[in-house]
């Protein structure tokens, strides 16, 4: 290289090293603006929206600036998180205003970012010194939900950037994509096993101003996000790989002093903020809970009864149709006669929802009309505030698939009566002359406004009560069946299928939760208020359920499992006598007949698990020390042996047959999609009995022969011999399946359902490493009864012989030859 080219290198690289620096420090210059001299220029033309948190729109960048001035900076905030949209599926709980987290937020600034850190409030010491709060701070960890840029800085005031904490998955809808919740008998349950991998798509996701807004006491934001996978789906989506929905974030100024947290009580089913209080003495519970209930205050605190301060007022989704409308009004108003027992007159009004008003919005709390693809579950929803349990907002969603549920088991029940010609069944021959007041469409409107009452029950803070059936409808916070009664000249009584207004129990639960003692009464004397409201609702038989106790069921409608299931089998005798094609209206297709099918055919279906229930058995109420409940009552050993032996009868091959010209009439589905009503047959377009029957079968095994209840009977019979033992209730399963033959060929084939039944099922049992000893040895024997029977027959079955070969098997090898159980496709039970 000459000496001249040397020299123009060296000027060049120079050249460029210098434009190179300055791009450097023009990018950092552009990544870390000067706040104060660039605040007016960062919101010159932007559109500006006062409230709790104002905010500016940057229409051309898609972001939104918060304002924050030095106060709002060193305040708490409640921050709150939905959907705005859902998916409407019934695979995932993901609907139209499902609730996400209810947080206590703060925020921090550092540098050049504003932290928002959610508070922990699990931890905390409510009655301790400063210093002591302070410890409780240093030793459990916050969580820094996003780190947003300040963009621009005048006289203490930041503007930040909230993409960062808006265009986020705040709601976990990945969470449920990838592993969805379900609700099973009222609890919700999640699904572990492996999904579609999605991810949240950024490029595809934006602010949503059309459901946002700004108020002086709240701040609503909703962004538009969309999730992608590579598998192939389908979750209601036009596009398999991609789903987009609205997520809503609420940030909600705290709530004025003076509310007043109530320590919860076992004995009452209130949900609650659970939370461990390292200020409590040494002898006291470290854990303790709030109940979450709304802020309710009297006008006059000293009247017995005073309308309150600021009432509750609830809207009505106007999305919602007449006369479903109006029942939800009605169903929703029942919980003022339990305030009224709480010291409160007219402590709730119902109002339709402003137009244009969101249900997230934390001003409206809101009733509101669910959309799915299938029939679901109806949930009521709170927000709360997590250091009192105080509820600030709250959803309830009404599934609309209900009415449609009322109008099957409508249609399942009364004849159409489509022909005038046609000769009436004496059984049901007063159908024409039921009280004209209980139409088909009044039975929809009470079952949507009992449906509603419950809901707000839990809006309200309740639990459910699953055993307030045993004292006479005694709750709206149960889940009760449709009340179907055979009047004595055969025919269907459905004038009081659905209970209407509150229970005896709603009306003590809200006065225990709600009530306010004398105004001058001191801690000690409030609490003996509340114990003793709790003490008489307990003398008269009033109470709250243990989950685990017998008579905890969901769906059932008596004074006990037993009579409840005596009470429950004529009835689906003299339905399924008489269900067939006159059930259709004109033009019906024939196929729903097929559909509503299950309703008749599994009528029983919840009476029977709730007789399953008392099988080792004790009733165990919640008490406490000195209430005079007894912690633990064996259910009698008479009522066990009943209700096995009513569960052998529901196994019988004559229980489970499904009359010839029934089956005749049972249609195939038309050319489109398949009802999820109906059984999955296994015998495709014609209907199985086999499936009928092997879904009661599966149900009554299956349930007996859990392992935990068979422990409990070992339990129960070591403490009384009198009690049922495991090997008893498995000799009454042998014996029903085996003693005898059946009197056809088509009851002998579901005789062979049952049949193998019991012995995949105690096969499973006597392998089943989770299951004690004990019950295995149990289950083992009740395997070589098996075959003893098998091979006590003279003329053995094709069935007979599968299962003697199975066990043959099984017994040389059990850990490779477990029997794997057909599933029977029945439809699903639940929501009723």
């Amino acid at each position: 290289m000459s000496r001249n080219a040397g020299v123009m290198y060296k000027t060049e690289l120079m050249t460029r090293t210098v434009l190179l620096l300055l791009m450097i420090l023009q990018g950092l210059s552009l990544a870390q603006p000067s706040p104060a001299a660039s605040f007016k220029d960062r919101v010159t033309g932007l559109t500006r929206k006062e409230g709790f948190f104002p905010y500016y729109w940057d229409d051309k960048k898609g972001e939104v600036l918060f304002e924050l001035s030095s106060a709002a900076l060193h305040r708490e905030f409640l921050y709150f998180t939905a959907l705005g949209s859902g998916v409407g599926s019934i695979e995932l709980f993901a609907d139209r205003s499902s609730f996400g987290s209810s947080r206590l937020c703060r925020l921090r600034r550092v540098a050049n970012k504003v932290l928002v850190i959610e508070e922990n409030t699990r931890f905390r010491a409510t009655e301790g010194s400063a210093d002591l709060k302070h410890s409780i701070e240093e030793s459990f960890p916050v969580s820094v939900l996003a780190a947003l840029p300040i963009e621009a800085e005048q006289e203490g005031t930041v503007l930040i950037n909230a993409n960062p904490l808006l265009v986020r998955d705040a709601n976990d809808l990945l969470s449920q994509l990838k592993h969805p919740t379900r609700a099973v008998g009222g609890m919700m349950i999640r699904d572990q096993s492996a999904h579609a991998n999605w991810q949240l798509d950024e490029s595809r996701s934006v602010i949503d101003l059309d459901a946002s807004g700004s108020f002086p006491l709240n701040t609503e934001i909703e962004a538009l996000l969309t999730f992608t996978t590579d598998s192939e789906t389908q979750l209601n989506q036009p596009d398999a790989h991609a789903l987009s929905v609205r997520e809503h974030h609420s940030f909600v100024q705290l709530p004025a002093p003076g509310y007043e947290p109530r320590q919860s009580d076992p004995r009452v089913g209130f949900f609650g903020r659970e939370f461990q209080d390292f200020s409590q003495p040494f002898d006291e519970p470290l854990n303790r809970q709030w109940i979450s209930r709304w802020r309710l205050e009297k006008k006059d605190p000293t009247a017995a009864v005073s309308e309150p301060v600021k009432p509750l007022v609830f809207y009505v989704d106007r999305a919602i149709p007449e006369p479903v409308r109006s029942a939800t009004k009605r169903g929703a108003a029942w919980w003022n006669a339990a305030f009224e027992q709480a010291g409160f007159k007219n402590a709730m009004r119902v109002e339709d929802l402003p137009e244009g008003a969101s249900p997230l919005d934390v001003r409206y709390p809101t009733i509101q009309w669910t959309n799915r693809s299938g029939r679901g579950w109806s949930v009521g929803q709170t927000h709360v505030d997590p250091r009192t349990g105080e509820i600030i907002h709250a959803v309830v969603q009404l599934d609309s698939h209900r009415m449609r549920t009322v109008n099957n088991y409508w249609q399942a029940a009364v004849p159409s009566g489509r022909s005038s010609e046609e000769p009436a069944l004496d059984a049901f021959a007063a159908f024409d002359n039921l009280d004209p007041q209980v139409s088909k469409e009044q039975a929809m409107q009470n079952r949507l406004a009992l449906l509603t009452c419950h809901e707000m029950g839990h809006v309200l803070g309740l639990d459910h009560n699953f055993v307030a059936s045993t004292y006479g409808r005694g709750s709206v916070m149960d889940y009760f069946a449709p009340r179907i009664k055979i009047r004595a000249d055969g025919s269907v009584d459905l004038s009081d299928a659905y209970m209407q207004g509150v229970g005896a129990y709603d009306r003590i639960a809200i006065q225990w939760g709600y009530s306010q003692g004398a105004p001058t009464a001191g801690p000690e004397q409030e609490r003996a208020r509340l114990d003793g409201i709790v003490k008489e609702m307990i003398a008269e038989g009033t109470v709250w359920g243990n989950y685990s106790d017998p008579r905890w069921n969901a769906y059932d409608d008596g004074t006990d499992p037993v009579n409840w299931l005596k009470q429950v089998l004529p009835v689906r005798h003299a339905l399924l006598a008489h269900y067939g094609p006159q059930m259709l209206r004109p033009g019906e297709p024939n196929s729903m007949l097929t559909a509503r099918f299950p309703l008749v055919y599994l009528f029983h279906r919840y009476a029977l698990a709730s007789a399953i229930n008392v099988v080792g058995g004790a009733a165990i109420p919640l008490s406490l020390a000195g209430d005079g409940q007894k912690p633990i009552t064996p259910w009698p050993a008479n009522a066990q042996k009943e209700a096995l032996a009513l569960m052998m009868q529901a196994m019988s091959p004559a229980e489970l047959e499904v009359p010839s010209g029934l089956w005749r009439a049972l249609a195939p589905e038309e050319n489109s999609d398949h009802n999820p009503e109906g059984f999955e047959s296994s015998a495709d377009y014609l209907f199985s009995p086999q499936d009928g029957a092997r879904e009661v079968a599966s149900l009554i095994v299956k349930g007996l022969v859990d392992p935990k209840r068979m422990q409990r009977l070992a339990v129960l019979n070591g403490q009384d011999a009198n009690q049922p033992s495991p090997a008893f209730v498995i000799a009454a399963l042998v014996k029903q399946g085996f003693a005898a033959p059946a009197k056809t060929p088509q009851q002998g084939d579901l005789q062979g359902v049952v049949q193998g039944e019991i012995a995949d099922r105690l096969m499973i049992l006597a392998a089943d490493s989770d299951a004690t000893p004990e019950v295995r040895a149990a289950a083992l024997a009740g395997v070589h009864d098996v075959q003893g029977a098998i091979r006590k027959s003279a003329t053995p079955s094709a069935t007979l012989r599968q299962i003697d070969h199975q066990i043959v098997l099984f017994l040389q090898n059990p850990e490779q030859n477990t029997p794997k159980v057909k599933g029977s496709g029945a439809p699903a039970g639940p929501p009723v």
